[in-house]
């Protein structure tokens, strides 16, 4: 069995600390549907019932396969330890990923995508079932059901006032849409966020303002020769909505930032992003950035780059559990950071899941932290 008591430790920048908790490094396992295997990554974090709760998906690399599977793991002492709880299959001719929680009627829900085995540029042909799970004890967990149309990868559920929200990109990477739903289960298409296809425009992540306003960040990958990162311009649009959300502009790109995977989450009144980096290369990092600005009146926004979680190669793709106001736990996932290697290379190769605890309120001023404490412990394998 997995063991993941291992405490964080504090060094010298009290503001974080960090450790690995689920390690790929270690496995042999071939069987990915039944246990963690080498490559592990796309991560979540929840709080419900007076726990916090992660997921991630396993396989042998980050190619899509049906030898994959979601882990499920609870913490009761506020993010300390992690003690795994459940284990949800691919299906048997498909790939399983991108695992978002989301809370209805008092269950805890998945949303997972579903895609065919085909290696493919921009996610072309590979049938795109967007489907949830979910559960009363979140350990138990129900058969998934289809929530979306053929083609289309919800990205994160965010709820409002009663509605569910997901913004969902097409198949192609061709075009980003709103849906909507009353019960998390039946979804509804409602406005075009964004839709030219040259941008390759697909995960986007929505936040709602105090006014009602919603923010979404979409990520670009641009052209053929910017599609990885490694040359070319680096951009995210920022588009806005009012209520009833029925319409989106977009006035503004963030220059010199693409960011990848795409978690924000408000900390106070503050607006944070976790998302992939880009270097040179085709090295990647996981980093913490600020959004300042306009955020109530949908005015333009500028950003600041906090610091770079410990993180290399195939990386990112977080979760946050605020367990005080500005004290959050968050997840990613990275390749060995000693190797450093490309991005390229760290898809096919282990990696790990990260769990850091943050003090956001310890973040002020002009000048963005250097270095953060590190306790990298790897879990241990019985």
């Amino acid at each position: 069995m997995l063991l993941l008591g291992v405490a964080a430790c504090r060094g010298t920048m009290p503001w974080m600390t960090s450790r690995v908790v689920v390690s790929g490094h270690q496995i042999t396992n071939t069987d990915c549907r039944n246990a963690i295997c080498q490559h592990n990554e796309n991560t979540d974090l929840a709080v419900w019932n007076d726990a916090i709760w992660l997921v991630h998906r396993t396989a042998r690399s980050q190619i899509l396969g049906p030898n994959s599977s979601l882990h499920v793991y609870r913490s009761t002492d506020r993010g300390q330890t992690f003690a795994p709880v459940a284990r949800i299959e691919a299906p048997t001719d498909r790939d399983i990923r991108d695992p978002h929680f989301y809370v209805v009627g008092g269950q805890l829900w998945i949303k997972a995508l579903t895609r065919l085995p085909v290696v493919s540029l921009r996610d072309s042909n590979v049938d795109t079932i967007t489907v949830a799970f979910r559960s009363s004890d979140g350990i138990h967990w129900q058969q998934p059901v289809v929530i979306g149309p053929v083609g289309w990868s919800f990205w994160r559920v965010r709820e409002r006032a009663g509605t569910y929200y997901s913004a969902a990109y097409h198949d192609g990477d061709t075009e980003v849409a709103l849906f909507t739903s009353k019960d998390g289960l039946t979804w509804q298409r409602g406005a075009r966020i964004y839709d030219v296809a040259a941008d390759t425009p697909l995960e986007t992540e929505l936040t709602f303002m105090p006014s009602g306003r919603v923010l979404a960040l979409v990520r670009m990958d641009g052209t053929d020769a910017e599609l990885f990162g490694v040359k070319g311009r680096l951009r995210t649009k920022v588009c806005w909505s009012q209520p009833p959300y029925d319409r989106f502009d977009c006035p503004q790109e963030l220059i010199g930032y693409r960011l990848d995977g795409p978690l924000m989450f408000f900390a106070g009144n503050r607006l944070f992003v976790v998302a992939r980096k880009h270097l040179a290369g085709g090295r990647k990092r996981t980093a913490l950035y600020e959004l300042r600005g306009d955020l109530d009146g949908g005015g333009a926004l500028g950003i600041k780059e906090w610091t770079e979680l410990p993180s290399a190669g195939d990386t990112s793709y977080a979760g946050v559990a605020l367990a005080e106001p500005l004290r959050a736990v968050v997840s990613w996932y990275s390749s060995d950071r000693k190797g450093d290697e490309p991005w390229m290379l760290g898809v096919l190769d282990r990696s790990d899941i990260w769990i850091a605890n943050i003090d956001l309120g310890q973040l002020r001023g002009s000048e963005a932290p250097k270095t953060a404490s590190i306790c990298k412990s790897h879990a241990s394998i019985r």
